[in-house]
C-alpha cells in the first residue's frame, strides 16, 4: 500500500445489519423484562410475586417465595387463600402489614421516617456532586497561566543555573 492509498471501508450494508441485530435484542430484552406479573386470578406466577414483596420473618435475606420455613410455607398458603377470595395485590399486602408490621415488607412505603430515609441519602449524594463541583470550578480558577513565571521564580532559576555553572567551572 504506497502513502496516498485508502483502505478499503467495509459497505454499509454489513455494518447495519450489526446495529439492527443489536437494535432486535436491545427491544427483547426490554420486552422480556417488562413484563408486568398478573394482578389478578390465582397463577403460580402471581403468587411468587406477591411472595417475592415480603420478607421470610425466619430467615435473613430471604422472601417469602425463596424460603422453605415453615412460616413462609404459611405465608404462601395463606397467599393462595386471598388470591383465591379474589383480593387485589394491595388488600393481600395490607392485609400482611396489618398483621406483621411494615418491616415485612422488602420495599416499604415512603410514608413518614421511611419516606426520610429514602430521601437523605439522594440529597447527600447531590449536595456532594454539587460540592464537587464548584471545589473543581475554584480549583480551575487559581491556577495560574503556566506562562506566567513570578519574580520570585525568575530568581530560584537565575541561582540555580549560576550554582550549577560555578560548579562545573571549579
Amino acid at each position: 500500500m504506497t502513502v496516498g492509498e485508502v483502505t478499503p471501508r467495509r459497505p454499509i450494508a454489513r455494518r447495519s445489519w450489526a446495529w439492527a441485530l443489536l437494535g432486535l435484542v436491545a427491544v427483547a430484552a426490554l420486552v422480556v423484562g417488562a413484563r408486568v406479573p398478573p394482578t389478578s386470578g390465582t397463577s403460580d406466577e402471581r403468587l411468587f410475586a406477591l411472595a417475592g414483596q415480603l420478607k421470610c420473618l425466619q430467615c435473613v435475606g430471604e422472601t417469602v417465595a425463596n424460603s422453605q420455613a415453615p412460616i413462609a410455607i404459611e405465608v404462601r398458603t395463606d397467599l393462595q387463600r386471598q388470591m383465591r377470595e379474589g383480593k387485589t395485590d394491595d388488600e393481600i399486602l395490607q392485609y400482611f402489614v396489618d398483621r406483621y408490621g411494615e418491616h415485612i415488607l422488602l420495599r416499604p412505603s415512603g410514608r413518614g421516617l421511611t419516606g426520610f430515609v429514602w430521601v437523605v441519602p439522594v440529597v447527600a449524594v447531590a449536595a456532594a456532586l454539587v460540592g464537587l463541583a464548584f471545589a473543581f470550578a475554584r480549583w480551575r480558577n487559581r491556577r495560574t497561566d503556566p506562562g506566567e513565571i513570578s519574580e520570585e521564580d525568575r530568581d530560584l532559576v537565575a541561582r540555580a543555573l549560576a550554582a550549577q555553572h560555578r560548579g562545573e567551572g571549579g
